[in-house]
């Protein structure tokens, strides 16, 4: 990565990194990295400076709903290829009444108006 960091990924990229997630890991599938084999030494850790969970705070809602996601292929030129198949989160603001009531479906809904969600914390590996 070139050391600047981007706070915000598409609503696009959000859709492709959680299905990412969704269809391989939560489904007990290894992570594949962009040459096509296993990814066997799995993200330990992320992080995010208090700067930027507090930016996603000063949007105004009561909390933050992390998804859990992997990069594919679209991260690889941006970040490096050694991070596509490694585990990441992304953030939302979340709406204590949505987070407490509402359905996946509702749920859904309401993201699709965003055109954007947070991410890019620290990860290790490979940024260890």
């Amino acid at each position: 990565m070139d050391g600047k960091k981007k706070e915000k990924i598409t609503k696009k990229q959000f859709d492709q990194i959680t299905n990412k997630y969704k269809n391989e890991v939560k489904k007990g599938l290894t992570g594949i990295g962009k040459d096509g084999k296993e990814i066997t030494d799995q993200t330990d850790w992320i992080w995010f400076s208090r700067e930027e969970i507090q930016k996603v705070l000063d949007e105004g809602k009561a909390g933050i709903r992390f998804y859990f996601s992997q990069y594919d292929e679209s991260f690889g030129e941006e970040l490096g290829e050694e991070y596509v198949g490694r585990l990441t989160l992304a953030m939302l603001p979340g709406d204590e009444k949505l987070v407490a009531e509402a359905t996946s479906t509702e749920e859904e809904s309401a993201d699709a108006e965003r055109d954007y969600a947070y991410n890019y914390g620290g990860i290790c590996p490979p940024g260890c």
